[in-house]
């Protein structure tokens, strides 16, 4: 039988300390070696009293601030007529309040003809902050802590001779504790339970198996294959998440349990991914091309990615199963179509751009500000509600997670998403897991480009795609850390200058949007021709700002034609039911005037 380490770790220190911190996991559900139970799994409290037990304890008591003490494992009643005889609790029908109890407990760990074990569970409840405790909290903390301290040896009934007498506080983090209650005393140790490692995970999966249907007609290669891919796909699990999910496939073939992990995780069935097909992909990609103008490698680099997320092919190559769907580092000039790629992609992916989950990370430049995204720790203000991040994925499980100009985050920001991008999971500040599996994550970054100067953007723009690539591929090289650069792999996209055919192509499409939407609502009809004056002073216009890309185009546009436009419908210059041809643009030093016929 697999034993843990926590329970290895626990033995170990019971025969030395007379205090034990039990934090971790401590709500799961955990193998009981020995007794009547042996082979199942059973609570903490039920587990932790067979182990005693075994040990050679006469007493074993279990205590929180509503039930007082208790043991509902020993049927007898005996533990508990020892306990209160041995802790001078006379009248052991009426309930004690807390000082009392504590009292009682200092008064029992005292003995020397009886070994006792008391489980304090909830052990945290026990104060309102351990950083401002009152005058009463302080009493029952320091009682404990004396009673620690003065424990006796006792004999033990399994084996001829003795044992402390053993206190063990039950509690989520020891931190819930104050610092001097368990951190200078040697006599305190504290052990720390973790969740399920592979090999116990591996054995209830074994366990279970032949209540699956095709188990037993499975070649041993392929259950091996099979028993691998859930061992990664259950990583971060706790035995009672397992056990559950274990028990609804029963009867089911075995293939199930991969439905039940991915219904459990999502709370649903349906797997949007899994809709998309070659057919789609296509699609998709013609849609990439038509609304990104001028990335034809990116979008390209971005099909592909789509296609590995939807055969399941993506990150298969690691250790981990749980890895996001896909990762994307979208570099280069600003303006070019970064975040409307990310944009398109979750339309065309789920079908709305509301699936686009966008964080400017130049809101999270602050030291402090991986609390924003992923919770404040606890005992904090604010440590309850969670992470922008992690919130907002648990509510949205299927979505392009799109981290813009991730160069002005700050580098602690950076250390958390390397969990992200490997394990595809992180735990927030309430001790939820949140997983990352099914999102596709973009980055985007403008790092090794020339901010500000027109003069030299326009000799930037003098480059070719393959001196830009290697001159953003170097900047990354030289202010990104390896590790991260090499969780992104060959997923770095660098996107090129807005050139002029592409900007001729934005431009029309712009003035096409524009004269529908108008001619829509205003019932105003526009047009122009192309040798007119109106469309190449506004297409000189647009040249020059080339170097901010679509963004320059569309400011060109905003400013020489829509707002002039604006004003002479505002004045009624242009009625609802007119159609007028556009056929130049006056400038001087006040304002733009368009001219019509």
């Amino acid at each position: 039988m697999v034993v843990s380490q926590w329970k290895e770790r626990l033995e170990h220190v019971r025969l030395l300390a007379r205090m034990i911190v039990l934090e971790g996991n401590v709500s799961d559900m955990f193998i009981q070696e020995n007794g009547l139970e042996a082979g199942r799994l059973v609570e903490l409290d039920q587990y932790l009293y067979q182990y005693l037990v075994d040990a050679g304890y006469h007493a074993v008591v279990f205590f929180n601030r509503i039930d007082s003490f208790y043991n509902p494992y020993d049927r007898t009643g005996e533990m508990l007529k020892l306990f209160y005889k041995e802790a001078e609790i006379v009248n052991d029908n009426e309930k004690p309040d807390l000082m009392q109890a504590m009292s009682a407990i200092r008064v029992a760990m005292k003995n020397e003809e009886h070994s006792i074990a008391v489980v304090i569970n909830m052990a945290g409840q026990l104060m309102s902050s351990p950083e401002h405790l009152g005058d009463q909290e302080i009493e029952y903390l320091t009682t404990l802590f004396l009673a620690a301290k003065e424990a006796a040896e006792a004999p033990i009934s399994s084996v001829q001779g003795w044992a402390s007498n053993l206190l063990i506080m039950v509690t989520n983090k020891v931190h819930e504790l104050p610092t001097w209650f368990y951190r200078y005393a040697p006599f305190v140790r504290s052990v720390e339970i973790e969740l399920p490692d592979e090999r116990l995970r591996k054995s209830l999966f074994q366990t279970h198996a032949n209540y699956y249907q095709d188990w037993n007609q499975l070649e041993e290669d392929d259950r091996e294959k099979l028993l691998l891919r859930l061992l990664q796909r259950t990583e971060g699990m706790s035995c009672m998440e397992l056990d559950g999910i274990l028990t609804a496939a029963e009867g089911l073939p075995i293939h199930s349990i991969e439905e039940q992990i991915y219904s459990y995780r999502h709370g649903k069935k349906e797997n949007p991914w899994m809709e998309i097909n070659g057919e789609r992909v296509k699609k998709i990609a013609e849609a990439l091309s038509s609304e990104v103008l001028g990335q034809e490698k990116a979008v390209a680099s971005v099909r592909d990615v789509i296609i590995r997320a939807t055969t399941g092919l993506a990150g298969i190559q690691h250790s981990s199963g749980t890895r996001p769907r896909g990762v994307l580092l979208f570099a280069g000039p600003t303006g070019v179509g970064k975040t409307e790629m990310a944009k398109v992609m979750a339309r065309e992916i789920f079908g709305t751009e509301e699936a686009m989950l966008r964080f400017d990370m130049s809101e999270y430049s602050q030291s402090h500000s991986d609390q924003r995204l992923l919770g404040a720790p606890p005992g904090y203000v604010g440590y309850d509600a969670g992470g922008e991040l992690t919130n907002a994925v648990k509510s949205k499980p299927f979505s392009i997670l799109l981290f813009d100009e991730i160069e002005k985050a700050n580098p602690t920001i950076l250390d958390k998403f390397l969990q992200i991008l490997d394990d595809g999971r992180m735990t927030d500040s309430r001790g939820e897991t949140v997983y990352f599996t099914e999102c596709l994550i973009v980055f985007t970054s403008n790092i090794g480009m020339n901010p500000g100067i027109a003069d030299e953007d326009h000799a930037e723009q003098d480059l070719s795609y393959v001196e830009l690539e290697r001159k953003v591929r170097q900047a990354l090289r030289e202010n990104w850390r390896p590790e991260f650069i090499n969780r992104i792999g060959q997923n770095v996209i660098v996107f090129d200058y807005i050139r002029e055919k592409e900007a001729e192509a934005i431009l029309q499409k712009q003035l096409d949007k524009i004269c529908a939407l108008i001619e829509s609502q205003k019932n105003i009809r526009i047009t122009w021709t192309q040798d007119s004056l109106f469309y190449q002073k506004l297409r000189a216009y647009c040249m020059r700002n080339l170097q901010y890309g679509g963004r320059g185009i569309g400011n060109a546009v905003e400013y020489y034609f829509l707002t002039p436009l604006g004003r002479e419908i505002a004045f009624e210059s242009i009625r609802a039911g007119e159609r007028i041809r556009l056929t130049d643009i006056e400038e001087d030093t006040v304002s733009i005037k368009l001219i019509w016929q």
